[in-house]
C-alpha cells in the first residue's frame, strides 16, 4: 500500500512509534510554562525598543522629511516661513543628473509662498539697466530685489536670484515645471547669458548637449510625477468602487469557505476545474490579444517603441510583447497544472478527504474564521510603529553644508575648498567665492554615528514582533483544531469555547516558546537583509560575476534555510498546543513524527497545500478577471455607473492584490487546520489500531480512503 510505514530502520532513527495512552484526549490540561528565559529576553527587547522610541521622539522631527529644506538649512512652511511652504530651485536642470543623489542639487533653493504660475527668463539686452524686470525676479530669502543698489544682471551673476523659472504645480511642496521641454531654447539662451558674456569657454555644442541631457532626466522624472497623480487620481475617484470590490471579495471568499464545509468534494474538484478552466482561457485570451495586435498595421509603430522607457500602463496594455509574455505564462501554468492532475489524481483523493475534515473542523468552530483579524491587527500595529519610528529616526540629526558648483564652468574652488566638500556657513563668504561658481549650500542632515543601528534595531524589533505575533495565530488555532480531531463523538465532545480555551493556554503558558521559535526567524531573516544590502554594495563597487554568484547562492540557501525551520516552527507550535512541552521538545518529537511518515507528508500534506492554493487563486482570478473586464470597457452597461479614470488597470490591480490578501486570510485558516490536523492524522495511525480499546479518531470517509475501520463497529 501507498501510505505504509516507513521501514525499522527508519523508525528506530527517528523513535519509536507513539503508544496508545487511554488518558491523552486531546490538548493536556496540566501543563507549566515554557521557555521562560526567551520570554524575559523578548520583553526585555521591547522595553529596548521603547527606550529607541522615546530616543526618536525627543531627537526626531518629521518636519524635516515632510517639509523641503532651502539652501541655508531653513524648513520651508515652519518658523519664520510658515507662509513659504513650497521649495523653488534656480535651475531645476542642475538636479537633473543621477548623481544628484550624492552630491545633492548644485543649484540655489528658496521658500516661496507659491510655485510661479508664468514663465520667465533673463535677457539683458531690452534695457540697459534692467530695472522694468526686477517685479519678475525670484531672489534667495533674505534678498529685495527692490531695496538694492545692486542691478538685476549683478543679482543674478552673484547668485543671489534666479535667470529663469517656468510655470510650475507642487509636488512633495517642491515646484516642478509643468512643461520644462517646451521651453528648451529659452533656457539655453538664459542660460548662455549667464555664462558665455562672462567670458566663459563653454562651447555653444556642449551646452545644447548637457541641457538635452538634462532635459531626460526631467522629462522622466515628470513622466513618474504624471503617472503617480494619475494613479492616485484613479484611488481618489474611485474609492468607494475599491471598497465595494473588498467587500465583494471578502463575501466571495466566505461563500467559498461555507460551500467548502458543506460540498468539500465537489469544491475542491470545481476549483482544479475551474484553475484550469481559467488558465485555459487566459491562454486563449492573451494568444487572441498578441496575433490581433501583430497583424494590426496600425501597432507598427508601437513595436517599435516597445522597449523605450515609458511608465503608461495602457501603452503597455498596446504592446504585443506583453502579451507574448502573458501568453507563455499561463499556457506554462496550464500544462503544468495538468501534468499534477493526471500524475497526482489518487493523492488528491485521499487530500481531498483531510481537507473535507479540515472543513468540518472550521465549520464546528466559526470563531477560527475571525480570530485571525486580531493578531492581524497586533501586527498592523507594530509595523506602524516600526514606520514611525524610522521617519523618527531618519529625521534626527543635524544640517550639513557643503561646496555647491553653481556654475559648470568654473573651476568651483575657493577658500582652499571644492566641490561637495563641507563647509561652514556662518564663515564662508557666498559673496567672494560668487566668481569662482561656488557657494555653501544646505546638503542634508548628518546623523549620529549610532542611528544606524537604532535602525537596525528597530529592524529586528519588526521582524521579530511580526513573526511572534504570526507564530501566536497559529498556536491558537492549532490548540482549537487539535481539541476538534481529538474529541470521538463530533461535535458533541468539541469543547463550546474552543478558540477561548486556546488562547488561555497560550498566552499563560507558551508565549515563551513563541518568542523561542520567531526569534530563529527573525535572525535568519535578518541576514538576508544584510546579504541583500552587500549585494547592492557589491553592484556599486564591482562587476566581479563570481561575487556575485557566491552571494546569489548564499541568498537562495538562506531563503531555504528559513523556509525550512518555517516548516519545523509550525510543526511545532502544533505539537507544543497539544503536549505543552518546551520548543525544542516540540520541534524534535514533530519531526521525528514527520520523517517517520515521510512519504505521506510528501504525498498528501503537500498535495492538500497545493489544493488550498488552488483554491485562493480560483477566487482572486474570479475577482480579478471580473474587474478588468468591468473596468476595461468590456461590460457597456456597467461604463455608465463608472467614474472617469486615467488608467483603468489602477483599480484592477488593486482591487486583485486585496482580494488576494482577503482570500489568504481565510485560506490560511484551511491550511493551519490541515497542518494539524495531519499531525494528529500521524499520531492517530501510530497510537491506535481501530480495535475496541484503541478506535480510530479520523473521519469515516479518511477511513475508507486509507482502507481502515474501528473493527468494533462492525460487532
Amino acid at each position: 500500500m501507498l501510505f505504509d510505514k516507513v521501514s525499522d530502520e527508519t523508525t528506530s532513527q527517528y523513535g519509536e512509534p507513539l503508544q496508545y495512552d487511554p488518558e491523552f484526549k486531546g490538548p493536556l490540561k496540566n501543563r507549566s510554562c515554557t521557555d521562560i528565559l526567551c520570554l524575559l529576553l523578548f520583553v526585555a527587547f521591547l522595553v529596548g525598543w521603547g527606550v529607541v522610541t522615546g530616543f526618536a521622539i525627543r531627537h526626531g522631527d518629521p518636519d524635516r522629511l515632510l517639509y523641503p529644506t532651502d539652501s541655508v538649512g531653513r524648513v520651508c512652511g515652519k518658523g519664520e516661513f510658515v507662509d513659504k511652504p513650497y521649495l523653488l530651485f534656480f535651475d531645476l536642470t542642475r538636479c537633473a543628473t543621477p548623481k544628484v543623489i550624492a552630491t545633492g542639487c548644485p543649484t540655489p533653493q528658496v521658500c516661496v509662498d507659491k510655485c510661479p504660475d508664468s514663465n520667465w527668463f533673463y535677457n539683458p539686452n531690452p534695457l540697459s539697466n534692467g530695472d522694468e524686470m526686477r517685479p519678475n525676479l525670484t531672489c534667495q530669502n533674505g534678498v529685495d530685489p527692490f531695496d538694492t543698489s545692486m542691478t538685476v544682471k549683478d543679482l543674478i551673476f552673484e547668485g543671489k536670484c534666479a535667470y529663469y523659472y517656468v510655470e510650475s504645480k507642487p509636488l512633495a511642496r517642491r515646484c516642478i515645471p509643468r512643461n520644462i521641454t517646451g521651453h528648451v531654447d529659452s533656457i539655453f539662451k538664459a542660460i548662455k547669458a549667464t555664462t558665455v558674456s562672462e567670458g566663459s569657454n563653454i562651447l555653444e555644442y556642449n551646452m545644447y548637449e548637457a541641457l538635452f541631457s538634462a532635459m531626460k532626466y526631467v522629462l522622466r522624472f515628470a513622466r513618474l510625477q504624471q503617472v503617480a497623480e494619475g494613479v492616485f487620481q484613479d484611488v481618489k475617484t474611485t474609492w468607494w468602487v475599491l471598497l465595494a470590490g473588498f467587500g465583494v471579495a471578502m463575501v466571495f471568499s466566505f461563500l467559498w469557505i461555507l460551500l467548502l464545509r458543506i460540498i468539500s468534494s465537489f469544491m475542491i474538484w470545481f476549483s482544479l476545474i475551474a484553475f484550469v478552466g481559467l488558465a485555459g482561457f487566459g491562454s486563449y485570451y492573451t494568444l487572441n490579444k498578441y496575433l490581433t495586435l501583430r497583424d494590426n498595421l496600425d501597432n507598427s509603430t508601437m513595436s517599435k517603441q516597445e522597449f523605450q522607457f515609458t511608465l503608461e500602463f495602457n501603452q503597455y496594455a498596446e504592446l504585443e510583447t506583453t502579451w507574448l509574455v502573458l501568453f507563455i505564462i499561463t499556457i506554462t501554468v496550464l500544462i503544468v497544472c495538468l501534468f499534477i492532475l493526471i500524475f497526482l489524481r489518487k493523492r488528491i483523493r485521499i487530500a481531498i478527504s483531510l481537507i473535507g475534515q479540515a472543513s468540518k473542523a472550521v465549520g464546528s468552530i466559526m470563531s477560527t474564521l475571525f480570530f485571525p483579524v486580531v493578531p492581524y491587527i497586533l501586527q498592523l500595529v507594530f509595523l506602524a510603529l516600526f514606520c514611525v519610528v524610522a521617519v523618527l529616526l531618519a529625521s534626527a540629526g543635524e544640517a550639513q553644508y557643503r561646496i555647491m558648483c553653481t556654475d559648470p564652468g568654473k573651476n568651483c574652488e575657493c577658500m582652499g575648498l571644492k566641490e561637495n566638500d563641507t563647509c561652514n556657513m556662518e564663515t564662508f563668504d557666498n559673496n567672494s567665492c560668487a566668481g569662482a561658481g561656488a557657494s555653501c549650500q544646505f546638503y542634508d542632515y548628518v546623523v549620529d554615528p549610532n542611528i544606524p543601528r537604532l535602525h537596525i534595531y528597530n529592524l529586528f524589533a519588526l521582524f521579530w514582533t511580526m513573526f511572534f505575533m504570526s507564530a501566536f495565530g497559529e498556536m491558537v488555532l492549532a490548540g482549537a483544531f487539535a481539541s476538534w480531531y481529538w474529541a470521538f463523538n463530533k461535535p458533541k465532545d468539541v469543547p463550546t469555547f474552543a478558540v477561548t480555551e486556546s488562547l488561555g493556554r497560550t498566552m499563560r503558558y507558551h508565549l515563551g516558546t513563541l518568542a523561542f521559535g520567531s526569534l530563529i526567524i527573525a535572525i535568519v531573516r535578518m541576514i538576508r537583509v544584510i546579504l541583500e544590502y552587500i549585494d547592492q554594495k557589491v553592484k556599486e563597487k564591482t562587476d566581479s560575476k563570481i561575487i556575485r554568484c557566491l552571494l546569489c547562492c548564499c541568498r537562495c540557501c538562506l531563503w531555504c534555510l528559513e523556509k525550512f525551520l518555517k516548516f519545523i516552527n509550525r510543526n511545532a507550535y502544533v505539537y507544543c498546543a497539544i503536549y505543552g512541552k518546551n520548543f525544542c521538545v516540540s520541534a524534535k518529537n514533530a519531526f521525528s513524527l514527520i520523517m517517520r511518515n515521510i512519504v505521506r507528508v510528501v504525498v498528501l500534506d503537500k498535495v492538500t497545500d497545493f489544493l488550498l492554493f488552488i483554491g485562493k487563486m480560483v477566487v482572486v482570478g474570479a475577482v480579478g478577471i471580473a474587474s478588468f473586464y468591468i473596468f476595461s470597457g468590456e461590460i457597456k452597461p456597467v461604463q455608465g455607473y463608472l467614474p472617469e479614470m486615467n488608467y483603468y488597470l489602477t483599480p484592477v490591480i488593486i482591487i486583485t492584490i486585496g482580494t488576494f490578501f482577503i482570500a489568504s486570510a481565510f485560506f490560511d485558516v484551511y491550511a493551519m487546520a490541515v497542518d494539524t490536523l495531519f499531525l494528529c492524522f500521524l499520531e492517530d495511525c501510530e497510537r491506535n489500531d481501530g480495535s475496541s480499546e484503541k478506535p480510530y479518531y479520523m473521519s469515516k470517509d479518511l477511513m475508507k480512503i486509507l482502507e481502515k475501520k474501528n473493527k468494533f463497529k462492525e460487532e
